[in-house]
């Protein structure tokens, strides 16, 4: 019985992770389906700027300003990014080539300052927009917290 049930846990499992984009990564993102429900003809939110709204009941203004703060960090982000890929890739390469420890400990330790900067885009980013909700608001802003890590990583923070 209890091989019956395990069976069926894990074919459950199977067909939702085959379902599509699903989430995991540093971005992370919503459902089953990636987050992306509309085209389906489900009703939600199709993009990050529409799941933070509706996930905190943003007024227009709100939205606006939050759109404006997002975007600001994304530019300031795309540099880091670019430089993160480049780090990371160098790391691999001395690592595959057998580099000596120190030179491979540099390498990553110039990776790690890298993804700081890129956290730090992505906290006060975080804090300048948080600041500014109401009190109600702010109970929920957690939600929020938790889709920071990684909201910059692609050319534009808003894509799915």
């Amino acid at each position: 019985m209890l091989h019956r049930i395990l069976t069926i846990g894990i074919l459950a499992a199977a067909a939702l992770f085959a379902q599509g984009g699903g989430g995991g990564g540093r971005g992370g993102g919503g459902g089953g389906r990636g987050g992306d429900m509309a085209p389906m003809g489900n009703f939600g939110p199709v993009n990050k700027l529409d799941r933070i709204s509706d996930m905190l009941k943003l007024t227009k203004d709100q939205k606006k300003d939050l759109k404006q703060t997002f975007d600001d960090a994304q530019k300031e982000a795309i540099p880091i990014h670019d430089q993160i890929v480049k780090a990371r890739l160098s790391l691999g390469e001395a690592i595959a080539a057998g580099k000596p420890a120190e030179e491979i400990s540099q390498a990553s330790t110039a990776e790690a300052a890298l993804e700081t900067q890129m956290t730090m885009i992505e906290l006060k980013a975080f804090a300048k927009f948080a600041t500014g909700l109401e009190p109600d608001q702010k109970q929920r802003v957690g939600m929020l917290f938790g889709m920071m890590r990684g909201m910059f990583n692609h050319k534009n923070w808003n894509a799915e």
